[in-house]
């Protein structure tokens, strides 16, 4: 019986903060449908599984929340270690080759490489390209960007991998 008015309580108080729930999401990961439609059930399941912890110290809403900008960070570092498998191997592979073991054709071809990746970055907005050049040609740490940032760490994670994948779509456009 405590538990179908648990299960009640839930449900009708998830139903009223639905829709704000929803804008809030959406605001903050830039309308990208599949991670709020992936946020949102991952909220909704840990809401439901912390109902019984809530101690009313803050509303609901706020306590929602927060649970939310939780599992939007979550997402977001999903998709960094996701993504940055395609990008950092390209990125990494041509700024670790020894130039003088390269033929004149190799060579001739990692130039232009090099240029192409360039161009792409060179498309980019400024924040983005800075915080690629950071991280892969100056190999700074998430920590030393944050900090020269005035950033978190999970800020700079996000960012990063905002930056990947609009270079990854810059440099599938000019490539196709």
């Amino acid at each position: 019986m405590a538990n179908t008015k648990q299960n009640s309580s839930f449900t009708k108080e998830f139903e009223r903060l639905a829709a704000p729930l929803t804008k809030f999401v959406i605001k903050r990961v830039s309308g990208d449908s599949e991670a709020v439609e992936e946020v949102l059930s991952s909220t909704m399941v840990a809401a439901w599984r912390g109902w019984n912890t809530f101690r009313h110290k803050s509303s609901y809403f706020t306590w929602i929340c927060r649970i939310a900008l939780n599992k939007i960070a979550d997402y977001y570092h999903d998709q960094v270690n996701r993504n940055s498998k395609i990008v950092v191997p390209l990125i990494d592979a041509f700024n670790n080759i020894d130039d003088k073991s390269l033929s004149p054709e190799e060579t001739l071809a990692l130039n232009e490489l090099r240029r192409s990746v360039n161009d792409c970055l060179n498309l980019l907005p400024p924040e983005k390209r800075q915080l690629l050049q950071f991280r892969y040609w100056y190999d700074l740490s998430y920590s030393e960007i944050a900090k020269m940032l005035g950033l978190s760490e999970r800020a700079v994670e996000g960012k990063l991998y905002r930056a990947r994948h609009e270079f990854a779509e810059v440099w599938g456009g000019k490539n196709k």
